[in-house]
């Protein structure tokens, strides 16, 4: 009896912990019916952006073929305000809205332009751009299960506001030297991107575009005519004739959206204002390797004189094309209530490149050249760089999210160009008439960028492991020193012209990982930097003080590959 009834107790206990199991099974299976709801994209909406841009003008030479020039390179920043609407059927992924924008630009660039012969002055041109806008149709469709991640494209009109100058490089015996034409100039616009609702009111977006603005007409400056190489006397006044400038612009922005009349979910909602939301207990830091495959111009304008309001009058203009190797290391540190850490640092060398060396000087009475255009065949030297920035992600999670940041970065980039040859005027008595061998040093240039970041960042997952992150930054304020060295300037109490002043600049960077593991990570992205400033003096060949203005735009950008791994909790 004693046995009947433990064997019975057993039996009662082992029936009561198989009842709670199953009960505790299924409490944490989650019904097959309980899918997630579906993010419906419908609604209007507000917000902003910030991006870079690169942007061509060509101007066409009216006199003939050009021995260099006429494409005048346009880097930018830009940042502005979009507001749409968007329509989306019930139970369909397919997006459809309109958009219209505007932004702030800031981008400046300078070329030479009309030089058909070596014996003709030609002219220094200079694009700006101040605005632009554009209205578009975009048609998306959704591409993650629950409906928050669109990918898109877009079309429509745009405009540009800027203005366009054309400036002969001797302005000593021309009475109208130059011609210049402001307006807004209307055209089209094709893009492409992907945004993700990160809450149940914000989304995130990546984009990128290209705007074409077609051709404006313009007039060509007058200029002057050497009739005799090498004789000032000889010099004849030309007239202008009419001619006419394209313009386009491919321009990459991240922006931020707020659907309208969408409240947060639980949750959700600005990361340093929810002191509730769950938090990381410690910073988790991801340590990784790049190696950059870059090419980079250099380009500085020599006025006549340290009067900014005619830096466009030209003597000479030396232009740097160069291609670098460099290793780098990178760090991003995500801590506690969204504030993160990260930069990098590198260097390398500069391998391969050429250099051209423009001068006008077609009233020289010891010699007069209208212009004059060397070619250096062999540019080589070295790149370093750093930079560190602190932020803050705004809204989202790992996955999707966005954050602003406020950084420093430094430039550093030295430069020997080697051996030289005449191709604007090929003559024994022009400069470098008689070749210089590529084993001789001509020229070098070293400049050293010291700049402040502010921007933006974000995370897009496009599937599973596969992420887009873009890092778009503005540089208010940038201080830049230079160091121009002609070896051969003997004639010159020293050969060596020291520059300084302070500028802007744009520095834009998207990179595609993949997550092998939860730890590994690989990636390909692309970069570019671009730095520019008017107002910059040079003190040239030992002189104490300054004597011309020197405009200087620089920019670098390539490829990289790179390698990751995560500390801490993935």
């Amino acid at each position: 009896m004693v046995f009947k009834t433990k064997t019975a107790l057993a039996c009662l206990a082992v029936s009561a912990l198989a009842f709670t199991n199953v009960e505790a099974r299924e409490a944490r299976v989650v019904p097959v019916s309980a899918s997630p709801v579906l993010w419906n994209w419908t609604g209007f909406y507000l917000g902003a952006h910030l991006g870079a841009g690169f942007g061509t003008s060509k101007v066409d030479n009216p006199y003939g073929p050009s021995i260099y020039g006429d494409t005048i390179r346009l880097p930018g920043g830009f940042a502005g305000l979009q507001g749409g609407y968007n329509w989306q059927g019930a139970g369909s992924p397919w997006v459809f809205g309109v958009e219209a924008d505007v932004s702030a630009v800031n981008a400046d660039g300078t070329n030479t332009c009309l030089a058909y012969s070596g014996q003709f002055v030609s002219a220094n041109c200079r694009a700006r751009q101040q605005a632009m806008g554009s209205i578009t149709g975009r048609i998306g469709r959704t591409i993650s299960p629950d409906g928050r991640t669109l990918a898109y494209i877009k079309g429509g009109t745009a405009f540009m506001s800027g203005d366009l100058s054309l400036t002969t490089n001797a302005p000593d015996y021309i009475l109208q030297p130059s011609s210049e034409r402001r307006d807004t100039r209307w055209g089209w616009m094709l893009g492409a991107g992907l945004e993700h609702a990160i809450t149940g009111a914000w989304s995130v977006k990546a984009e990128y575009a290209y705007a074409n603005f077609g051709h404006r007409d313009v007039m060509a400056p007058g200029g002057g005519f050497l009739m005799t190489p090498f004789d000032p006397g000889s010099l004849v006044n030309t007239t202008g004739l009419p001619t006419r400038a394209s313009l386009d612009s491919h321009l990459v922005r991240l922006g931020l959206n707020y659907h309208l009349g969408r409240g947060a979910g639980p949750g959700e909602g600005m990361v340093f204002s929810a002191p509730a939301r769950p938090q990381p207990a410690a910073w988790h830091v991801e340590v990784g390797a790049r190696y950059w495959y870059s090419h980079g111009r250099y380009q500085n304008d020599l006025a006549m004189n340290t009067n900014m309001a005619q830096q466009n009058h030209l003597i000479s203009r030396l232009t740097y094309e160069s291609t670098g190797h460099s290793g780098e290391i990178f760090w991003r540190a995500d801590g506690p209530r969204g504030f993160f850490l990260k930069g990098f640092a590198g260097g390398g060398g500069l391998t391969s490149g050429h250099m051209n060396d423009e001068d006008w000087f077609p009233t020289d009475p010891s010699g007069a050249m209208a212009y004059s255009n060397t070619y250096h065949g062999k540019v080589t030297g070295k790149i370093a760089y750093v930079t560190f920035d602190a932020g803050v992600d705004l809204l989202g999670d790992a996955a999707n999210k966005i954050g602003v940041f406020a950084g420093y970065n430094f430039y550093r980039d030295r430069k020997d160009s080697f051996g030289c040859a005449q191709i604007a005027l090929p003559d024994a008595r022009s400069i470098c008439g008689v070749h210089m061998p590529l084993t001789s040093i001509a020229i070098s240039q070293y400049e050293d960028w010291h700049s402040l970041r502010v921007g933006v960042n974000g995370t897009l997952t496009i599937a599973p492991g596969l992420k887009l992150n873009v890092d778009a930054a503005y540089l208010p304020y940038a201080h830049v020193t230079a160091l121009d060295i002609h070896h051969h300037r003997t004639e010159m109490p020293s050969p060596k012209s020291p520059a300084w002043g302070v500028g802007q600049g744009v520095q834009l960077e998207a990179i595609l990982g993949y997550d092998i593991t939860p730890r590994w990570t690989v990636g390909i992205g692309g970069r570019y930097w671009a730095m520019w400033s008017s107002k910059i003096l040079t003190a040239g060949f030992g002189s104490a003080t300054a004597t011309e203005a020197l405009p200087i735009r620089v920019e670098r950008y390539g490829t990289f590959l790179q390698a990751s791994y995560k500390f801490g909790t993935p």
